[in-house]
This record gives structure tokens, sequence and C-alpha cells, in this order.
């Protein structure tokens, strides 16, 4: 930034060596909220801004359901604590609201308030704060909404994800979004308008290996607005990998293009299930 003086700023040498990182920081901030669990059953979360992991949790205990796709519903937080509600689909067609709550510098407390929803897929479902959307067995995109209490009306989209094989769904001020991953390997975003909905291929390839998707919002570095691009989280769970990019202009009736991936560091990211 200009100096609005007259007189020449003088620049000490920490700040001349930092001023070339500070210029190649990204101008915006992606954060995902990812959780998965391990073959014993414990839970893991983790908090990612952008490429970096910056917050790592596992649970104590473990839990004999297996969660496939969480949603955040409520979140208080205060320093080095943090408890949230979160609806969870597992893979025993269930839905529960759960509790979690961590404190720095200890390990991750789980607990299922109630079961709030039966009979969905064990695999292809995906839940937001406000719906939940499933792959039925002939190929088509359901959603329901959530209404607090429970899953009511529910509504058959006109797309169908037969070949899907990873999903995620995001709430946004611009609309409810849907991406996902085929068998050909390309990368997809249903616009969710009801009878209008559409889906759009935003690549033909690439993503053959995916085995989990999230999705997250995006704000201006000096938390000065929103922005509209949203973050991709994409797992390869088989190898440990996993690789952030954004989807720009998701505001758009015609969605632009996704960045180049960058891998997430630190790696392993191998997880059974993520959500």
């Amino acid at each position: 930034m200009l100096s609005t003086t007259a007189v020449a700023p003088t620049t000490s040498a920490s700040a001349a060596a930092s001023a070339p990182a500070a210029a190649q920081r990204p101008a915006y901030r992606c954060g995902m909220d990812v959780f998965g669990h391990t073959a014993s059953g414990r839970i893991k979360f983790r908090r990612v801004e952008n490429a970096r992991v910056e917050v790592s949790k596992t649970s104590r205990g473990t839990v004999d359901w297996r969660p496939i796709s969480w949603a955040l519903v409520s979140l208080n937080r205060w320093p080095g604590t943090e408890t949230t509600n979160q609806l969870v689909a597992a893979t025993d067609g269930k839905v529960r609201l759960v509790e979690t709550e961590w404190h720095t510098g200890s390990a991750l407390d789980v607990r299922v308030s109630k079961i709030v929803g039966r009979g969905y897929p064990s695999r292809r479902v995906s839940v937001t704060d406000g719906h939940i959307y499933w792959v039925a067995a002939d190929g088509s995109l359901h959603r329901k909404t959530w209404n607090g209490a429970r899953f009511v009306r529910p509504m058959k989209l006109p797309v169908s994800l037969s070949t899907a094989t990873a999903m995620t769904a995001l709430e946004t001020d611009f609309g409810r979004l849907v991406y996902y991953t085929d068998r050909a390997g390309a990368l997809h975003v249903v616009a969710d308008d009801g009878p209008n909905s559409t889906d759009t291929v935003l690549r033909s390839s690439g993503y053959g290996k995916i085995t989990g998707l999230r999705v997250g919002s995006c704000i201006s570095r000096d938390y000065s607005g929103q922005r509209y691009d949203l973050g991709l989280l994409s797992v390869n769970r088989k190898r440990g990998v996993a690789r952030f990019q954004r989807a720009l202009r998701a505001a758009a009736a015609e969605p632009g293009r996704v960045t180049k991936a960058v891998r997430v560091r630190p790696s392993d990211w191998t997880w059974r299930r993520l959500g």
C-alpha cells in the first residue's frame, strides 16, 4: 500500500524480506470442516483452510456406525473450545443429530443426540444444514428438507446421477449446489432449482480415483466480504492424498472453471469414509 504522507517511508530489512511472501499469499480463505473415521471406528476431524490442515482431532472412543456425510447445524466457539451440532448420514441408512466438542490439547468428543432419519442409501447421500440429497436405485437424485426436527417434503429432481462415485452438497446465498464425480472421471455440479435443476460438467477427466468430496465457502483474506467462488476438497483415500481447488463463478448462471488442484498438507487421508 502506498504511503499517504510526503515523507518516503523507511523499510526495515525484516519487512522487506517478508514482502514477497505477503504478496504471494492468496486473497481468499476457503474453509472446510471435514470428518471421517478410521477402520477401528474412531471419528477424525480436520479443519482445512485452502490447501492446509489447520486443526486435526481424533475421538477418544469408537462408534459402531459409519458416518459418510456431515452438515453443521449450530456452532458455539470460545478461545480454545468448540462445540457443534451436526446432521450425520451414515452407511446404515440412518441420519443422526450428533454433538461434537473439542478443546485445545484434547481429543474430540462425539455424542449422538437422536436419530432423525432412516432408510437412506449407504453411500451416495449428502446432508446440508437444510436438506438431504441421495441417489435412488434408478440413479435419480432426490432431496428432502430439514425442518429442525425431521426431513419433510420429498422431491425428485430431473437429473440422473446413476454413475456418481462421490458427492457433496452445500447451501449458499446464491443457491443449493451438489458436486459429484462420475465413473468416467468427470466433475459435475448440479444447481438445485427444483424442476428446473441443471447438471453441468466442470471438468471431463481427472477425477476417476476420487472417493470423497467436500465443498466449502470462501471469504476475502481480510474478512471484508464473501466471495462467489467455492473451495473443493477431493480425496483419494486409497493413496492418502487430498487436493484443494476453487470452483470459480459458482454463483453464475453458467458455472465457470475450476482452478488447478493443489495437494493438501499434511497428507495421509486414509479414512474409510469421508463426509
